[in-house]
């Protein structure tokens, strides 16, 4: 296979694994339950394709590639992708921690008053000082 057809392929199962990410993630917000087996089956499924298209870029030698193709761009796309991959799955990561946490750390909130409430407190406090 080319380089830029192994590249390509690499680039467009990026794009899978981000759009299924992005699918957890919606699930996630919106559903706020752990995702359904059927879409654990999916995920799976993916992870054996994208370690298949490591195995292919391993291959790759820099001498295989020609100076004049889009291969650089290819690269450069894929890493982009990949990135946003990662941050992703970071949210992703830290919505199911969140979830498999009891329902009354869920939903701790440090503080009891809303900001402006606080504001006022400390205006009360700092206006009684200077009286005194």
């Amino acid at each position: 296979m080319e380089p830029t057809e192994v590249l390509k392929a690499h680039l467009s199962l990026c794009t899978e694994v981000y759009d299924l990410l992005l699918e957890e993630n919606s699930w996630l917000k919106m559903q706020k339950t752990v995702p359904q087996m059927d879409f654990l089956q999916r995920k799976k499924f993916i992870v054996e394709k994208l370690d298949h298209s490591l195995a292919n870029l391993k291959k790759l030698k820099p001498e295989y590639f020609s100076p004049f193709d889009n291969s650089k761009k290819l690269v450069s796309d894929s890493h982009t992708k990949l990135l946003q991959i990662f941050y992703l799955d970071r949210e992703n990561e830290e919505l199911l921690v969140k979830l498999n946490q009891p329902f009354d750390r869920q939903s701790f909130n440090r503080f009891s008053v809303p900001p402006d409430q606080i504001d006022q407190i400390h205006n009360r406090s700092s206006d009684q000082s200077s009286e005194g």
